[in-house]
């Protein structure tokens, strides 16, 4: 089902993963950081289908990352901007006993190109991470995947792409190889998505027996259950739309906010450890507001501005 363009049980996938990933950071749930395997999955499938509806061929490929660029970057490059006024900010706290933030122009610059992987520095934001996995899949899909329109080069495509989870890359952990057959599956369900036919079964069985072969059981049936919300779940639940909508966003900033806020309390001499669940309510209700206030300001103008580049002009 579709709402204002979007299908809503994407949607709701998206809010539930990065709520799941700040019950994680936030320590309540451990297990919400397999929300990180949910936004490939996501990925796999939305960016191919939306693709395919514009008509996508490789040679719009610079248009497709400017799109893609004008989508993503500000709200990344402003959580970069917070972070490192965040620890620049705390360097300069009387009682602060870490290092003092070192500003170096190359570890920006690798996390503008999303190279950070590839080079001697850390990341600024350990959510970071995941950016650069997502933006390996955009080269590899934007040049490669629409080379022909032939069901079977995109099967063997597919397959072959998700093969790759097998080779022994260095520092593999950042690579989008390792985690080739989750976007393969969920790129495998569009046809089946779009047409119901048996046959378009096949290839997401498959997958899912790869996934299960590489991942474990744990993330095989946290994907069966998020295939089977893409294709079977229509009903509207405005909760769920809302932290859909705000859900890169609360991904970017909830850390951050997690900093801030466990800073103020140390500061003012506050025991958190009573009532512990109560605080971290409290403490993801306001990560949600502030990533709404994000979402308000920096990311739905992006989005809006991104929607205005026809990739079939």
């Amino acid at each position: 089902m579709l709402k204002d363009n979007k299908i809503v049980s994407i949607q709701y996938l998206r809010g539930l993963a990065a709520l799941g990933v700040v019950f994680c950071h936030y320590g309540l749930f451990n297990a919400g950081q397999l929300g990180v395997f949910v936004f490939f999955f996501i990925s796999g499938f939305i960016i191919v289908y939306s693709l395919a509806k514009s008509d996508y061929k490789p040679r719009q490929f610079l248009k497709f990352l400017l799109k893609r660029s004008i989508r993503i970057d500000p709200a990344y490059f402003g959580a970069i901007l917070l972070t490192c006024l965040f620890f620049i900010t705390l360097s300069y706290i009387p009682s602060f006993r870490g290092k003092p933030f070192v500003f170096i122009p190359n570890q920006l610059i690798a996390h503008v190109f999303y190279i950070v992987p590839f080079t001697k520095y850390q990341f600024y934001n350990s959510v970071f991470w995941t950016l650069c996995v997502e933006f390996q899949f955009y080269l590899i899909i934007g040049i490669l995947y629409f080379i022909s329109n032939s069901p079977l080069y995109k099967i063997i495509f597919l397959l072959a792409f998700s093969s790759t989870c097998f080779i022994p890359f260095s520092n593999s952990y950042f690579l989008v190889f390792t985690y080739a057959p989750i976007f393969a599956l969920g790129i495998s369900l569009i046809d089946f998505y779009q047409v119901r036919r048996p046959v378009y079964i096949v290839l997401p069985i498959l997958l899912i027996g790869l996934v299960l072969y590489k991942f474990g059981l744990t993330i095989s049936i946290l994907l069966v259950i998020s295939s089977l919300i893409v294709l079977y779940f229509k009903l509207v639940i405005k909760q769920l739309s809302f932290l859909g909508d705000i859900s890169y966003s609360l991904y970017l900033i909830h850390p951050l906010v997690l900093f801030t806020i466990l800073g103020i309390l140390k500061k003012l001499h506050i025991n958190i450890t009573t009532n512990r669940y109560l605080w971290v309510f409290c403490e993801i209700v306001i990560a949600i507001c502030v990533a709404y206030l994000f979402y308000i300001l920096i990311e739905k103008p992006s989005q809006k501005l991104s929607k205005r580049i026809n990739i079939k002009g």
